[in-house]
């Protein structure tokens, strides 16, 4: 096997043992202390990352990119479930519980910048730890946003055409 992939493999299983161990914490708490969900409406990252342009361009090319790392690297579908909607197995433990990336509303506020912030930074609170740098480089990161914004279940028009996939969130 090539030792890159083993590396991968390795940054991956880091990566799930760290996100297991935090969903541990969190699923100790007493329920009554933790929201089942967060306001969507309330945004969790700076203002200023609303304007953060997605540096990856919309392709075919960059959302397959982006499904794998989603489903592989990443380990995404632990928490968020294999389809986007916040139904993971590890998700099922958290409260709040994860993002729904199939709903239309999160979409409509939550532009890339505000997405890669998360993914850098965690949100403190929740089951959603930092990815980058630890697990996902910022390539990975912006490639992975590509992959969610095509999760979105009201609009499947979008994902047909690159042309009309958002680009900047």
């Amino acid at each position: 096997m090539h030792p890159a992939r083993i590396f991968i493999g390795v940054l991956g299983l880091i990566g799930l043992v760290a996100l297991l161990s935090h969903l541990a914490t969190l699923a100790l708490a007493p329920e009554e202390e933790m929201p089942r969900e967060i306001d969507l409406t309330r945004p969790r990252a700076p203002a200023e990352s609303r304007a953060i342009r997605n540096p990856v361009a919309a392709s075919e090319a960059s959302v397959a990119a982006g499904r794998a790392i989603y489903h592989e690297k990443g380990t995404c579908g632990v928490c968020h479930g294999e389809t986007g909607r916040g139904d993971g197995p590890a998700g099922e433990m958290t409260r709040p519980r994860p993002r729904d990336f199939t709903d239309p509303m999160f979409h409509a506020l939550r532009s890339d910048g505000e997405l890669f912030w998360t993914l850098k930074h965690g949100i403190p609170g929740t089951g959603m730890i930092s990815f980058v740098p630890r697990i996902l480089s910022e390539q990975e990161a912006w490639t992975v946003i590509r992959y969610i914004r095509t999760l979105k279940v009201d609009d499947a028009a979008s994902r047909l055409s690159p042309e009309t996939w958002p680009s900047s969130g």
